[in-house]
């Protein structure tokens, strides 16, 4: 479940570039950690019970990040942003040593620590082609979690895509009664 948008060029795709970047002053990586962490708190707090309704499930018992392809040390960047507002094991995935950054689907791309029956709610930055979250998802099954469900910051897009697609405020109107995952069996409550 893609949260929002990511048009390149535009502000969303921006902070979800700046959030991570070793190269910023730190007031330009802070400005972009507070507004993502902000849509992504917020987003769980309104819609989290939307998504796992939709994924056929109880709520989750694990949080999973799917990991950096750029070998970052330390603690993955998204999983900092939130893990001190998050009272919620967390469910580890890795890059499996030797694995390379591909757009393509690989179920052994990632490898997760034991989750036996976990639900688990894997959160993820940027979706270009969605193979690395489908990647981490099928390495979080293979470690025995028993549901898997991806929030997604920001899914990519081109202007161009965009445009053709008519995103954007004329194209897609702010509705207060609407939730993207529940929209058709919702909408007037």
């Amino acid at each position: 479940m893609p949260i929002a948008f990511a048009i390149k060029g535009g502000p969303h795709a921006r902070r979800l570039w700046q959030y991570k970047s070793q190269r910023l002053p730190s007031a330009g990586v802070g400005s972009a950690e507070a507004m993502l962490r902000a849509l992504l708190l917020v987003f769980l707090r309104d819609h989290g019970a939307c998504v796992w309704r939709a994924a056929a499930s109880a709520r989750p018992t694990h949080l999973a990040v799917v990991p950096t392809g750029r070998g970052r040390p330390g603690m993955h960047p998204l999983r900092a942003l939130i893990a001190a507002y998050v009272a919620m094991p967390w469910a580890d995935v890795a890059a499996r040593p030797g694995s390379d950054q591909v757009r393509d689907l690989d179920p052994d791309r990632f490898t997760a620590a034991p989750v036996p029956g976990g639900r688990i709610l894997l959160i993820y930055d940027t979706w270009t082609t969605g193979s690395s979250v489908q990647s981490a998802a099928m390495a979080l099954r293979q470690a025995g979690a028993a549901a898997v469900a991806a929030v997604v910051l920001g899914r990519h897009l081109s202007r161009a895509a965009a445009e053709t697609a008519a995103l954007g405020p004329a194209g897609m109107p702010f509705q207060m009664a609407s939730c993207a995952v529940h929209r058709d069996k919702d909408v007037g409550r």
